[in-house]
């Protein structure tokens, strides 16, 4: 079995330069797309710009802590957020963000914890990965459902179908056509609805 890379992209948000080059530095390769911001507002605007796929917050930021910005990040969109805290406010911070899927560290840290959390927060972002995938075919599938059984109501309504009739008359149209039974009954409601 072949693992494939996916590419994320990260946005590191700290007051402090050597946080960012520290971390920077984990971030070689061409596995990560890395912007920085160094507070809370530019960070916010950045991800209106951009979905980001993971975000970094070394907390204090120089305009608010930054646990409200994990959380905004991760309730909002599918972005994984680690926070970075003290260790003197790390089971407050903890206490108020983890419930809401914020990854938090504590600080001072060594290089190999920033790795491993990094790891983990990558592994989470796959499977928010697999669950979009999962949640975008399921939505697709309510979304024929809607619109095969529209068509069939409209054919009950307008020929005096029974549902069974309407539902064979929409699978029968669309393996006429060789066309899908969702283009199917797309035809037919056009065809009543013009």
């Amino acid at each position: 079995m072949v693992f494939v890379e996916n590419h994320y992209r990260m946005l590191l948000v700290s007051s402090r330069e050597p946080f960012i080059k520290e971390v920077s530095a984990l971030l070689q390769g061409s596995l990560y797309q890395t912007d920085r911001s160094r507070s809370a507002s530019d960070a916010r605007c950045k991800m209106l710009e951009n979905p980001y796929d993971i975000i970094i917050v070394n907390a204090p930021l120089s305009d608010e802590f930054g646990s409200r910005l994990c959380i905004d990040a991760s309730r909002n969109n599918c972005t994984i957020a680690g926070l970075f805290a003290a260790n003197d406010t790390y089971e407050e911070i903890y206490a108020k963000t983890s419930v809401q899927g914020v990854f938090v560290i504590h600080k001072p840290t060594s290089r190999m914890l920033v790795s491993q959390a990094l790891s983990l927060m990558v592994c989470a972002r796959e499977r928010l990965r697999t669950v979009e995938k999962k949640a975008v075919k399921a939505e697709s599938k309510l979304d024929e459902i809607r619109i095969v059984n529209k068509a069939k109501w409209l054919l009950i309504d307008h020929e005096g179908f029974t549902e069974a009739e309407a539902h064979r008359y929409v699978e029968k149209s669309a393996m006429d056509a060789g066309i899908t039974k969702r283009i199917a009954a797309q035809i037919i409601i056009d065809s009543y609805l013009k």
